[in-house]
């Protein structure tokens, strides 16, 4: 019996991977930003209520190194998206996020 893949996060979220494969090439990581197209989302965590982190790959994938995309020049009140990728172990794709502030709109899949 095979198991069902979770769906990638483009069908899920695509206003979310617009903005990171764009801010992500903006950063230099052009190589990250293609990694984006096989992200599957794998749930949000469901540590407590207010968690904002969302799965991309199974917990044992994730490493200790993150990427913060954030508008660090802007002022408090003039701050855009705020999103922090957690890399996975070998560095070439992402194991998580953490949506600080960003309008995910509805989810489009499951």
């Amino acid at each position: 019996m095979s198991e069902i893949e979770p769906p990638l996060l483009t069908d899920v979220y695509p206003a979310l991977v617009s903005f990171l494969d764009a801010a992500l090439v903006g950063e230099g990581e052009p190589e990250l930003a293609r990694a984006l197209a096989e992200l599957r989302f794998h749930g949000w965590c469901g540590c407590g209520p207010t968690c904002n982190y969302l799965r991309t790959a199974p917990a044992a994938r994730a490493s200790n190194a993150w990427i913060h995309l954030d508008d660090e020049d802007e002022g408090e009140e003039e701050r855009g998206p705020r999103v922090w990728l957690q890399l996975d172990l070998d560095h070439t794709s992402f194991a998580g996020m953490e949506i600080c502030e960003f309008d995910l709109g509805p989810a489009l899949a499951p």
